[in-house]
């Protein structure tokens, strides 16, 4: 029987703070940040640095923060980002990803 995953981050101190500013300096160029039901939607200009920027910290959050799904569909015009939010999670910790990506 798998042992169920916690619905927080793995990461603390100054890693944590570190990948949170990380989030916080690609963040800001989105055009557009929202809530859509329980996904965070962001919508950015589709340049291959934010591209591969996106790309880089998803990969690291599958490590610390597995339990949120991530999204990432380009289009000709914009790059297009989707965080899912599981079932159950604290409400502290769903306002901290709101806050971040959205």
């Amino acid at each position: 029987m798998e042992t169920p995953q916690p619905l927080r981050c793995s990461l603390e101190g100054p890693e944590f703070v570190d990948r949170i500013e990380a989030w916080r300096e690609v963040v800001q160029r989105a055009t557009f940040r929202g809530m859509e039901g329980d996904r965070v939607v962001a919508v950015y200009p589709n340049d291959a640095q934010i591209l591969g920027r996106l790309r880089e910290l998803i990969a690291a959050e599958a490590e610390c923060c597995s339990f949120l799904l991530f999204d990432v569909e380009e289009s000709p015009d914009a790059i297009l980002t989707e965080v899912r939010l599981p079932d159950g999670m604290p409400d502290s910790t769903r306002t901290q990803v709101v806050a971040l990506f959205g």
